[in-house]
């Protein structure tokens, strides 16, 4: 005999099924995408991490002469483009954590707002 408590039970437990279904296929999407994006970021970083430390060695020694020559060493080309990378990087690193938290909360609402959707109905 099934009761009316049994039924709200088997409701609530096909609820909880589908949210969870619902987040792991979402989770799954959303490593899946971080997988082929993830290319790109990993070589901005690689780039911007190097080109940092090769600024401060090749640029900028840590001594006196170091401090005397760096007027000088700062203006030639391999100095300059460490610099475009290491700015630039770093603007790329920020970018795509903008890009990547709005994307997220993207992803939230329209999971919250399907779901609002589905019970309404």
């Amino acid at each position: 005999m099934i009761t009316r408590t049994h039924k709200k039970n088997e409701i609530k437990r096909n609820m909880f099924y589908y949210l969870l279904e619902t987040f792991f296929n979402y989770i799954y999407k959303i490593i899946k995408f971080i997988i082929h994006i993830s290319g790109i970021y990993i070589l901005w970083i690689a780039s911007h991490y190097f080109a940092s430390h090769l600024y401060t060695k090749l640029c900028t020694p840590n001594t006196i002469i170091g401090f005397l020559t760096a007027p000088f060493l700062t203006t030639t080309p391999h100095c300059q483009g460490l610099r475009w990378v290491v700015y630039n990087g770093a603007n790329f690193i920020n970018n795509m954590w903008v890009v990547f938290g709005t994307w997220l909360c993207s992803k939230t609402l329209f999971i919250t707002q399907k779901y609002n959707d589905d019970n309404s109905s």
